[in-house]
Order: structure tokens, then sequence, then C-alpha cells
């Protein structure tokens, strides 16, 4: 059975086609150039097959023959599902902007990580995937020694600048997950809300963040889901982490970041390092 899911990685990149496995990448020289493109496009909605269809036609009309130029963006939206600079450029562009249905200006914290530490006595958190540091900011705000990464400089300034009015001292770090260092037995709390990665990384993230938990460590997850069971089926890709399963729930309620996805409801857990 398959699943739709809204999260906040795959916002972008929604509707990816999975047929064009296996091609190979396209040349870096093509790719910086339709990178280049992307920066500038402000008006293009709807993700990777809107941005892919309008860059194609782009090709034609300056000469390139149509065969030549759906062979291009084939590789092209093939790569934009895991290349982090399509994901950094994708999201300085959503962050740049100040209204409209593309902007996000969510700064209130989410709301089952306010349940999660409501009670705990503050320690040391990592947000992974902060965007514009709603949570990261509400974290350092509650007395934890707050720490947010995200492939987007624009979204990491942005949180820097907010904490900074706010009075309040966060870690921000302007990178990929994959090139950072979660350390072992180094965190108290890993929140992942709303990051949508293709499984292919998220698989390898998953021991990664059990390793880098102190015993007793949480991790918060919640992403957009359209059912209970696209919700468990994620749950159970945690189950060779060893980590406690201490809540679970599925919510027929929208998500509380980006744009309300029909038939989209809302998921999350709570996962425990075992004590030592």
């Amino acid at each position: 059975m398959s699943h739709k899911i809204m999260t906040r990685r795959s916002l972008p990149l929604l509707l990816a086609p999975w047929l064009l496995r296996g091609q190979t990448a396209a040349p870096d020289a093509a790719w910086t150039r339709f990178l280049d493109w992307v920066k500038d496009q402000t008006q293009i909605k709807g993700g990777v097959p809107n941005m892919m269809s309008a860059y194609k036609e782009k090709l034609i009309a300056e000469g390139v023959p149509k065969g030549e130029a759906e062979a291009l963006v084939a590789k092209f939206q093939l790569r934009a599902r895991t290349d982090p600079d399509y994901v950094r450029v994708t999201f300085n562009r959503r962050y740049s902007r100040t209204s409209g249905d593309q902007a996000s200006t969510t700064v209130e914290p989410n709301a089952f990580l306010g349940e999660t530490i409501a009670g705990l006595h503050p320690g040391k958190a990592l947000d992974i995937g902060m965007g514009l540091g709603r949570n990261t900011i509400f974290l350092a705000q509650k007395g934890w020694d707050s720490t947010g990464i995200d492939l987007s400089d624009v979204g990491v300034a942005k949180a820097q600048d907010r904490a900074r009015s706010l009075g309040v001292h966060i870690n921000a770090v302007a990178t990929d997950v994959n090139r950072f260092d979660l350390g072992t037995n180094q965190w108290d709390l890993v929140c992942l809300l709303y990051l949508g990665m293709p499984e292919e990384v998220f698989r390898d993230l998953r021991p990664r963040i059990a390793s880098a938990l102190k015993p007793g460590g949480l991790v918060a997850f919640e992403m957009g889901y359209d059912s209970i069971d696209a919700l468990l089926a994620e749950r159970s890709k945690w189950e060779p982490s060893k980590l406690k399963l201490l809540r679970i729930e599925y919510l027929s309620v929208p998500s509380d970041w980006g744009r309300n996805v029909p038939d989209i409801g809302t998921g999350h857990f709570l996962l425990q390092k075992p004590a030592a």
C-alpha cells in the first residue's frame, strides 16, 4: 500500500517520480547552470514537476532539441530528489519570501515538542532541519542548550537574527546533516519535525541518531501522513535502533508547518534510548 507523505523536505519534491532510478547524474556544469536559474524563479509553484517543466520549455526556447531537453530534465528530476544543493536553493527561495502561500512565516513552536519537554529538566537538544528556527529558539527559551542545523543558509541566518532579537542564544549551523558530526552520547533530545528525506538518506540517519543520544535521551518525530498505517511503517524503521516507544499518535489535523495538503493528517511518536 502506498501512502502520501507531506514532510518539511518533501514539499519542494512532492510528486517526484521514482521511475528514473538508475539513470546517470547530469553533467555538473549543466547542473550548476540549472541551479543558477532556479535561484531566480520566484513565480513558479508546485515543486519539482513544475520547475522541471519550466526549465524544459526554457531549453527548447533557446534552441535545444526537444528530445535532448527532455532527457536532460529527466536526469535533473532524478538528481533533485537527493542533491543537497537543490534542496538548499529551493529552501533559500522559500525562506527569502515574506508573503504569499510559498512563504514560511511560522514562528510558533511545534505543539508536540511543547508537550514532550513539559516537566523535563533542560538539557542538550538538537533540532535537525531547523528551518527558520521556531523550535530551536523555543527550546533555548525554555533553558535548553539548543542547536539547530539546516541546509538553508538563509533560514539559519534568519533564525539567528530572530534569536538575537528575542535575547536568547542558539547554536545554528548551515550544513547537511550527512556531514554534521552528531557525536556519541551527546544529546538529551533530538527533534525531527517535518524533516523529509529520501529513504536511502534517512536509513543511515536513524542509527546515527540512536548512537548520538545520551542514555535516557529522546527523539521527537512528527510528519504529515495520510494514514496511521504510514506512521506505523515509519515507526517500524526505527526498531533496529532499539529505542523504546513512549508515545505514538495519528491525528486527522493539518500540519503546523507549511501548506495544508488535502487528506494529510499529522503523525508523531516519541522514542527513548534505554538508560545505561
